[in-house]
């Protein structure tokens, strides 16, 4: 039986991975489950211009830690993307710090460097005395109290999944659908490389324990406006191939979204477009900000390595989902951008 959010109400019949007693697939640090011990008082981030993970993961420790009997907020600069406002407690985000509110540890998720967590909210964060580090990017410059990185695993949420599991936290309805939500979107609706057997594991694990695939993937990839989908054309009418068409980019301007109504969270997921087409192994979306940058999404396909591309320009991310930012013109950041990714393509593939 479902509720009105899509979560199974009927007992759990599948004894999954949660069931067990830790082993080595829980790869936690025993100085985070002490901190987590310790502290009573928890302010959970994650980065700014979040995405499917980063939601899923700040939402999903707030659960675990409340469960845990803690006292804990989740904060985000920015509002979460289309089609996630059916995950419990996303109304209870906070976009601005809370003067009032006394922290004794932070917990940064998903936030591949201190600063991605925004203006707003990084300096009352280094102010809190324990500050904890969780992510599966390559941490470029390293920060936390207590840093757990594991650029092996698909997504935060699967690592918060074996936290849940280390530390015998109830893997409610809500809190399956919280951490489904990170990993089916940090795998490409397990379509990406980084879609491994432990991950399809965890994934029937949480779908026995309350997750409902059908629903949660038709609240975020079927959820668009009108607004969203003229957007989407008129990025792909700037659609070029190069490299023997191995190298797909678009563009996005400011322009765009004026004329179409829309904003920047609109337009999550269209890099995805490019990366479908067959021939192709590189992709790349440049989109215009409003403050002289040009934010720069890539996404790749084996033997391409997008995060290794993107760390040239100070960026990171995953070897097959990157980013970066860049000052220029939209015309010219895309003109020097794709003369590099060309050579790049023809080096590694």
């Amino acid at each position: 039986m479902k509720n009105p959010e899509g979560l199974s109400t009927a007992p759990c019949a599948v004894s999954g991975l949660s069931d067990r007693a830790p082993t080595e697939r829980t790869r936690v640090p025993m100085a985070l489950k002490q901190v987590i011990d310790a502290g009573r008082r928890f302010a959970v981030a994650t980065h700014v211009r979040p995405d499917g993970d980063a939601v899923g993961s700040v939402l999903a420790l707030t659960t675990m830690l409340r469960l845990l009997g803690k006292t804990a907020d989740p904060y985000c600069e920015d509002p979460p993307p289309p089609g996630h406002d059916f995950l419990a407690g996303i109304e209870e985000i906070r976009h601005t710090w809370d003067a009032f509110g006394t922290y004794d540890t932070a917990v940064l998720v998903d936030c591949g460097e201190f600063s991605r967590v925004g203006s707003i909210l990084a300096e009352p964060l280094s102010r809190i005395p324990v500050l904890v580090n969780i992510d599966h990017h390559v941490n470029l410059d390293p920060f936390g109290t207590v840093s757990w990185v594991d650029p092996s695993a698909s997504s935060t949420c699967e690592l918060l999944y074996d936290l849940a599991v280390s530390l015998n936290v109830p893997l409610t309805p809500e809190l399956a659908a919280q951490l489904y939500t990170g990993i089916l979107t940090d795998t490409g609706s397990f379509r990406f490389s980084n879609t491994t057997r432990k991950v399809l594991a965890i994934a029937t694990d949480l779908v026995g324990h309350g997750a409902q695939p059908a629903f949660i993937a038709g609240r975020i990839y079927d959820s668009g406006s009108p607004q969203r989908l003229r957007l989407l054309a008129r990025v792909l009418a700037t659609v070029a191939f190069e490299a023997d068409d191995r190298l797909a980019t678009a563009e996005l301007s400011q322009a765009m979204f004026l004329e179409t109504g829309t904003s920047r969270s609109d337009a999550e997921s269209f890099i995805n477009h490019l990366r479908s087409v067959r021939t192709v192994l590189m992709a790349a979306l440049f989109r215009e900000e409003g403050d002289g940058t040009v934010h720069v999404s890539l996404r790749s396909k084996d033997p391409v390595d997008v995060a290794a591309f993107a760390r040239r320009y100070g960026g990171g991310g995953h070897r097959q989902a990157a980013a970066f930012r860049t000052r220029g013109s939209l015309a010219d950041v895309r003109a020097a951008v794709t003369r590099a990714a060309r050579q790049y393509i023809d080096g590694h593939a």
